[in-house]
């Protein structure tokens, strides 16, 4: 019953298709539609579809590969050229001349930005200046004229009076001294602390100082060989009185001479 259906459904289908294919004018330049085209319609469409769409763009796919590859040939560095490397290292040098310019300029920066130290300066501690003191000596010094005794006829009249009764002008006595001085500069000293008078000159020949007269007593009052002499621990130095340098304990005796030191036990040699 089914097939007889389905057959007749076929049958039905096929009339209607031929009556509306009957309705359309014939075009005389189109071959005449047989049934087999009827019968595929999906067939002939397609190929019209084909026949009339516009020529499309061919587009070549290039595999991943193969564009990697090119990419990479692409972006490979050139050759270095030695131009290439001498402006690398003028570039390198500059760089460097740069970096130890501004390092400099940094050092320098720091140091004179840099705060002076606080110095606190030490209070200065003056010592005492020391003095030294000279050493104090002493001697023993006498002075006396007695040999005028024995000739008091040959003195003036008005120098007579001018001899002790002992004959002693300055008894002996402790002197002090300091070191370097002479039997002349503690004479002289002498006389001016006791009051009593003492005359001398220089003299070139000798170099030395010259004693003219002690208490006003002076050379040939007591005759033509007359004066002062001076001995040293008991010697009459061959030398003039300011040119003998005293030393500690030194006893120094001052005479008064008649006969050129030869009365006193001395050399005919004043001094």
């Amino acid at each position: 019953m089914l097939r007889k259906c389905s057959a007749g459904l076929c049958v039905l289908l096929c009339l209607l298709l031929c009556a509306c294919g009957n309705g359309q004018t014939a075009d005389p330049t189109q071959p005449p539609v047989s049934v087999a085209d009827t019968t595929a319609p999906a067939a002939t469409t397609a190929t019209l579809t084909e026949t009339a769409a516009p020529p499309t763009e061919t587009t070549t796919t290039v595999p991943a590969s193969a564009t990697s590859a090119a990419a990479r040939t692409t972006t490979a560095p050139a050759a270095t050229t030695p131009a290439t490397t001498a402006a690398r290292q003028t570039t390198a040098t500059t760089a460097a001349a740069t970096r130890a310019a501004a390092t400099t300029a940094t050092t320098t920066a720091a140091r004179t930005t840099r705060p002076a130290p606080t110095t606190t300066a030490a209070p200065k501690t003056t010592a005492a200046p020391t003095t030294t003191q000279p050493q104090t000596l002493s001697c023993t010094l006498s002075i006396d004229c007695k040999t005028l005794l024995d000739h008091l006829d040959e003195l003036e009249s008005g120098k007579r009076a001018l001899v002790p009764a002992n004959g002693v002008l300055l008894a002996a006595r402790s002197v002090s001294f300091t070191a370097g001085e002479s039997v002349f500069d503690v004479l002289k000293r002498v006389c001016r602390q006791n009051g009593l008078q003492m005359e001398f000159t220089m003299t070139p020949v000798y170099q030395s100082a010259y004693i003219e007269g002690i208490g006003n007593l002076y050379e040939f009052d007591g005759g033509p060989t007359s004066g002062w002499m001076y001995s040293v621990n008991g010697v009459y130095p061959n030398c003039g009185c300011s040119a003998y340098t005293l030393q500690n304990g030194d006893t120094v005796l001052w005479r008064y001479t008649c006969a050129l030191g030869a009365d006193i036990g001395g050399r005919n040699q004043f001094q």
